[in-house]
This record gives C-alpha cells, sequence and structure tokens, in this order.
C-alpha cells in the first residue's frame, strides 16, 4: 500500500513581515476605516477591522510609505481579513511600506468649553492674559513710533540749522 502525497503552492506565495501598521483602509463605498495592518507582503495583507466587509469585495489600503492601493478581500476570521493587492506590490513598494516611519496623530483643536478647561494656561503657565499682552503690544508700538517721529524731528531741525547758518 503506497501513499500519495502532491506538493503544491498556494496562492500566499510572497514572504509575509508582521509589521503591527495603522492605516487607512477604503470599503466598498469608499469610506475610509482607521484599521491595522499586522502583516504584509508583496501579494497582500491581514487586516483587522471594525467593520464588515463581504469576501470578495474591492477595497483600497492606505499605507504610510506606499500611499494607496487596490485590494481584495479573500478571507475572514473574526474581525480580521485576509487580503490580497490588486495587482502585488513591487519589491521596491513592499521595502518603502516596511521602512517607512509611522505617521505621527494629528493634534486636533480642543474646545475648551466642552472639556471645561483653560488650554491657554495649561499650554503656557508662564504666559501673561490676554488683555495684559495686547496692552503691552500697544505701548510698544506707540514708543517705536515716538522714537522713529523723534529722531525724524532732530534731524529736520538739523538740517534747518545747517541750511540757516
Amino acid at each position: 500500500m503506497g501513499l500519495v502525497a502532491y506538493l503544491y503552492r498556494d496562492a500566499r506565495w510572497a514572504e509575509r513581515h508582521q509589521v503591527e501598521r495603522d492605516a487607512t483602509l477604503r470599503d466598498p463605498d469608499w469610506s475610509p476605516i482607521d484599521v491595522t495592518v499586522e502583516d504584509l507582503s508583496e501579494g497582500g495583507f491581514r487586516v483587522v477591522a471594525e467593520t464588515d466587509l463581504p469576501i470578495g469585495a474591492e477595497i483600497g489600503l492606505g499605507l504610510a510609505g506606499i500611499g494607496l492601493h487596490s485590494a481584495r478581500v479573500v478571507r475572514r476570521s473574526g474581525n480580521a481579513y485576509g487580503c490580497e493587492f490588486l495587482p502585488p506590490l513591487t519589491s521596491a513598494e513592499l521595502r518603502a511600506a516596511l521602512s517607512a516611519p509611522a505617521p505621527d496623530p494629528v493634534a486636533l483643536p480642543i474646545d475648551a468649553a466642552t472639556y471645561d478647561i483653560d488650554i491657554e494656561d495649561e499650554e503656557h503657565p508662564d504666559r501673561l492674559p490676554l488683555m495684559a499682552r495686547l496692552l503691552a503690544i500697544s505701548a510698544g508700538a506707540i514708543m517705536a513710533w515716538a522714537i522713529v517721529l523723534g529722531i525724524g524731528w532732530i534731524l529736520v531741525e538739523w538740517v534747518r540749522s545747517a541750511l540757516l547758518a
């Protein structure tokens, strides 16, 4: 009795790299969704997303270093999705994605009334109040113009005395 073994290569032909990178996924309606890419290869990626993506859906993945690339959902396990790039990444694109620094989070403005905080005092505790700063700026501007006019008056008087002499 013999045992027959078949060797074949499945669709996962590319080396996978564990990355844990934040990215933006575009769902079939092209709405942006914040996701975490767990692994990345030339052929595809595994992503964790808190959304429902049907198998076969064409999506887009925006990742630092390579920008936006088309992909298709090929498998799902809970909230983790396996996706393939359409077309696959080049070696240069994969290297760029793996070496790109993670983007810094965008600091959005905070509405102080919502959180009942005084942003000005918290960010710059040694800063003068707004009215005191405005008064200092105004006084400085008035003094600067007084000096300019004073120097101008002295020059005019000096020229007048030189012409009369």
